[in-house]
């Protein structure tokens, strides 16, 4: 069994936890409210930044040719399709409720909502590994679980035929980001990543340590986002 299956396998609760979260579930079926969607995407645009700028320390400290160019192809990819998604379904949510101005839920979908505590607390570990981690280990295995998450929360509501098909591009265009053979073949890359440079009991506690870290921090994320409300 490979040291991922383990972790899987040993950290079963919380992996199923962030895949199968109320904010995640009604994303997909359509149901999430738009306050809701909107408070989450502006959270998960803080990332955006922070986030390009530790693909490149992952890059940088790759070790493998081969793996290097899946990793800077990845980069692209954010770079365009994600970040459009962002931008265009942000706008779409505010043009939609301009309309609706009375609905406190409404009003605040004109504003950013503020950095929530616990998206500061991703945000301080994106940008501890981005400028002081040294450890390829540690860095591959944040971004495997980071996307591992994103994966398993598409896959559950796809397997459990949730999703409709007339779905609107502002939820299926984030499921449609994080699912199919091009996502699965990613993350199932970066699955490999792990499992090759894991090979001491050292980088074991280096890969553990961190793979609980940031499933709790994708938990945190989620349910925050879900729970947030203007008093």
């Amino acid at each position: 069994m490979s040291i991922v299956d383990q972790l899987l396998e040993k950290y079963q609760d919380k992996v199923e936890q962030s895949t199968t979260h109320p904010l995640t579930n009604e994303l997909c079926e359509g149901t999430l409210a738009d306050y809701r969607l909107f408070t989450y995407l502006t959270q998960d645009l803080k990332f955006f930044q922070i986030g390009l700028n530790l693909f490149g320390k992952v890059l940088s400290y790759c070790d493998d040719a081969e793996s290097s160019i899946v990793l800077a192809k990845q980069i692209g990819f954010l770079s365009n399709d994600e970040n459009d998604y962002f931008f265009k379904s942000l706008s779409q949510l505010k043009e939609e409720n301009l309309a609706q101005l009375e609905s406190k839920a409404s009003k605040m979908l004109l504003k950013e909502p503020v950095t929530l505590p616990e998206v500061q607390s991703y945000i301080d570990l994106l940008t501890d590994l981005t400028f002081n981690s040294t450890s390829y280990v540690e860095l591959i295995t944040f971004m495997y679980v980071m996307e591992k998450v994103y994966l398993g929360w598409a896959e559950h509501n796809l397997a459990g035929n949730t999703i409709p098909k007339d779905l609107a591009y502002k939820y299926n265009e984030w499921i449609v980001l994080h699912s199919g053979p091009d996502f699965t073949k990613w993350t199932k890359f970066l699955e490999d990543e792990v499992v090759r440079v894991v090979k001491t009991e050292q980088d074991k506690r280096i890969c553990e340590e961190m793979f609980v870290k940031a499933l709790d921090l994708e938990i945190s994320f989620f349910t925050a986002c879900y729970n947030y409300s203007e008093n």
